[in-house]
């Protein structure tokens, strides 16, 4: 009884040991944040002062950097794999970058990271993305923030096409569909533009065809060429990274020069990942696009991949400059060796928190 005690005791010691050191953690961390200011009060008040050090950080800048890192790291174990974050500048998002060991080839990083792409989920740009030391370095950044955003629209398209294919299975053997899945399936067609789809009598590969996922290499070249490599006025204001109109007033901003008998905006959106949702779902429904959704299907019968550059040939009307559009792409995809972004994976999280709708 008594050395049972003592494991209690001692595991209590442990949880507020470490809680401790979180709060000391959080403290020292707002205290830093507000040493740049002492200086400038000092300033104020005369009062005499100290040489800055001719090279490398403060030491305060690095170890907010560390304790930013750890801080990172903890909030990401702590969600089970997945970090929705706003970073306040792109220094902080460095540091998420660091602290999840996130990088990609090219870029500084390890080739055999690419197939283990972090959690990391960005409500919004940080203000200063453009203010990279490079145009790679930009360019990187960038890259970083899409793909998990695009990887994490691809895995919940998917999750549900492996549903809708067990259905089909089960309709064409003879079976049956419980109510709810029934209601679940007519539900998902009617999202996907097939209003009023009958499981018994409906076109189950027309439905397939929508319901599938888009190469990355793609999707981050257009977010490239529509926001400017994420620094268009669209981008940073209204989470607006593929360029998509509305022609409801209000629902978006306005683009420059637009014409005075012209309606159209460019669509605004709460966060990031509802951009690169509505993206993925304009690809996979709008009938303009009905040749890229064919060719993509016909590969996948062929038991192969369908890749970006392959399938941005059927693009042409996402732009009134048409072929140019898809030249343009195809180069983007091509110069930054997007391409290798397509075998990219998300780390594995926690399953009640990747539940399909």
């Amino acid at each position: 009884m008594l050395s049972i005690r003592r494991i209690i005791a001692g595991a209590a010691g442990t949880m507020v040991g470490l809680m401790g050191v979180g709060v000391a953690i959080g403290y020292i961390n707002a205290m830093l944040a507000t040493a740049p200011s002492l200086g400038t009060l000092a300033r104020l008040s005369g009062t005499p002062q100290l040489a800055a050090a001719p090279t490398g950080p403060h030491w305060w800048e690095s170890l907010t950097r560390q304790s930013e890192q750890l801080l990172a790291e903890v909030e990401t174990v702590a969600h089970g794999g997945i970090l929705r974050v706003s970073p306040r500048d792109r220094k902080q998002l460095q540091n998420h970058f660091a602290a999840l060991d996130y990088a990609l080839p090219g870029a500084g990083g390890r080739p055999e990271k690419l197939h283990d792409v972090p959690r990391l989920y960005l409500r919004s740009l940080p203000h200063d993305l453009a203010s990279g030391d490079s145009s790679l370095e930009r360019k990187g950044d960038f890259v970083k923030v899409m793909l998990p955003l695009v990887l994490a629209g691809n895995e919940k398209i998917l999750a549900d096409r492996q549903r809708i294919e067990k259905f089909a299975r089960q309709v064409q053997g003879g079976g049956g569909l419980y109510a709810v899945n029934k209601a679940w399936l007519v539900q998902m067609a009617a999202e996907y533009g097939l209003a009023g789809f009958d499981p018994a009598t409906g076109d189950w590969e027309e439905l397939l065809r929508r319901v599938d996922a888009v190469p990355p290499s793609l999707a981050l070249a257009q977010a490239a060429l529509e926001s400017g490599w994420g620094t268009s006025r669209f981008a940073r204001q209204g989470n607006a990274v593929f360029g998509q109109w509305s022609w409801k007033p209000g629902s978006g901003l306005v683009p420059a020069g637009r014409a005075a008998d012209a309606g159209h905006e460019v669509r605004r959106f709460g966060q990031l990942s509802e951009s690169v949702g509505a993206y993925l779902h304009n690809l996979n429904t709008h009938a303009y696009y009905a040749k890229f959704r064919a060719r993509r299907a016909d590969a996948r019968e062929a038991g192969k991949t369908a890749t970006g550059v392959e399938l941005v040939k059927y693009l042409g009307r996402y732009s009134t400059e048409g072929s140019k559009y898809i030249d343009e792409v195809r180069g983007i995809i091509e110069k930054n060796l997007l391409q290798e972004m397509d075998a990219a994976r998300l780390r594995p999280a926690s399953a009640a928190l990747l539940t399909s709708s």
